[in-house]
């Protein structure tokens, strides 16, 4: 069967909530890989380190970090729900940036040059039928997640990310979004495109 388009895989890529606890062969874990550090970064510095979590018991404790990380405001999550059951999803992928000379500092371009890489990462693996989600919950205390993992200092996380097959009734395509003419101007800020312009 050949393989999706691009443009197939932009629009199947949708954040997964629910996973099947099938395993996912270490050959599709490399090529996602392969995917994401294939990513432009700013001065071409790469600076983007993965760690492919299998073990379940490092997958329950990071699922109690994580519900830890949470706003006590916000309701439990459901049953089967990736952040409630943790350690039955497949892989989880945690995205780490070197921080460079400035591990105290932001250097934007650096930091950022992280996300083309995992957005690399969720569409090569939605091209390959699996589903993924961008969380980004340790904001508030790195240092329980990068003590669990024994990442080093002038790293920091950027990312968690799940990875497994999607589990009814969650599925991968179908996400809805505004007309490009919602979120467009040309040229100028407030000067709307012509009519027309734009598409679901």
């Amino acid at each position: 069967m050949a393989e999706p388009t691009f443009f197939d895989v932009v629009r199947s890529q949708r954040g997964v909530r629910l996973y099947r606890s099938d395993p996912v062969s270490q050959e599709d874990v490399d090529r996602i890989l392969r995917a994401a550090v294939r990513a432009p970064s700013a001065a071409n510095r790469q600076p983007w380190v993965f760690i492919v979590i299998r073990d379940r018991e490092v997958k329950r404790s990071i699922g109690e970090l994580y519900r830890q990380a949470q706003s006590p405001d916000r309701p439990p999550p459901p049953p089967g729900h990736f952040t409630r059951e943790t350690e039955e999803v497949p892989v989880i992928i945690v995205a780490c940036v070197d921080l460079g000379d400035r591990p105290n500092g932001l250097d934007l371009p650096r930091a950022a040059s992280i996300y083309p890489a995992v957005q690399n990462l969720l569409l090569a693996a939605a091209a390959l039928g699996l589903g993924t989600r961008l969380t980004i919950p340790f904001q508030n205390s790195p240092e329980l997640l990068t003590e669990l993992l024994g990442i080093p200092e002038g790293y920091a996380v950027a990312a968690l990310i799940p990875l497994g097959y999607p589990a009814e009734p969650d599925h991968l395509g179908g996400s809805i979004r505004p007309p490009i003419a919602d979120v467009t101007f040309d040229d100028h800020w407030g000067n709307r495109p012509a009519a027309g312009a734009g598409a679901r």
